[in-house]
């Protein structure tokens, strides 16, 4: 066994406390879950977390920004990427809430849409 990782589960406000552990056979073991998302949650988290973008856009001829969110988590590691190129765009408006403002950001397969109106 390898040296132990820990981490604290955010699937839920609960938070376990979480130990992760590559066994010889190159396995994880993921131990302190009180459910089994928290042990999905730590094997994602250690081979490739994921966030969920959330953010700012200005429309185009607007003085207020309309709030988004990605509809699924970016890779970690691409979330500035992504965060980048979402404030490059200026919608137009009417935009409604659920309105999808970028498709695919960052070839990710993820989209981009509005939790808010904005007119």
């Amino acid at each position: 066994m390898s040296a132990a990782q820990n981490l604290i589960c955010i699937n839920c406000p609960k938070g376990c406390r979480l130990t992760a552990t590559y066994m010889e056979d190159g396995n994880l073991l993921i131990q302190g879950n009180d459910c089994k998302r928290g042990a999905e949650y730590g094997k994602q988290e250690l081979t490739m977390p994921m966030r969920v973008l959330t953010g700012l856009m200005w429309p185009a001829d607007s003085k207020t920004p309309v709030s988004v969110k990605s509809d699924a988590p970016v890779p970690k590691e691409l979330l500035l990427t992504c965060a980048k190129k979402m404030y490059e765009i200026h919608p137009v408006l009417p935009i409604a809430k659920g309105d999808v403002l970028v498709t695919d950001i960052c070839g990710t397969g993820v989209n981009i849409i509005a939790t808010r109106p904005a007119r």
